[in-house]
């Protein structure tokens, strides 16, 4: 995972701390990896010198960011998993002040992604 430790590492030795920034970063990397079922380096990335950001933001220039998503999530909406790839983007935005905070990251995996149907938990038919 070096594209994640250096940018790490360097916003910790710029700020002499580690910071809530760092960890949404973080998270960000984790869910691309969960989206696209690749490592941050994985060795399809190293034939083009790339990894999983490099990939991405190649992705994203050319309009193309829905190729990132692993084929094997066809059962999934596709609304959850554009939601998901929106809030990864946003978590490694390469300037830590344009990365949603932690809380705000949970509302939008709450409001966007884990919205569940009302019928998943109320019966209308018992009172």
């Amino acid at each position: 995972m070096p594209c994640l430790i250096v940018v790490k590492f360097t916003e910790y030795m710029q700020s002499g701390r580690a910071t809530e920034k760092i960890d949404v970063y973080s998270f960000g990397v984790l869910v691309l990896e969960v989206l696209s079922g690749k490592r941050p380096t994985d060795s399809s990335f190293i034939e083009k010198d790339l990894n999983i950001l490099g990939w991405l933001n190649f992705l994203v220039l050319e309009d193309r960011q829905r190729e990132i998503i692993d084929p094997h999530c066809d059962g999934v909406q596709i609304e959850s998993l554009d939601a998901l790839l929106s809030i990864a983007i946003q978590c490694v935005s390469s300037a830590p002040e344009e990365r949603p905070t932690m809380h705000r990251m949970v509302q939008l995996l709450e409001s966007e992604v884990m919205t569940p149907c009302l019928s998943d938990f109320y019966d209308s038919n018992s009172d």
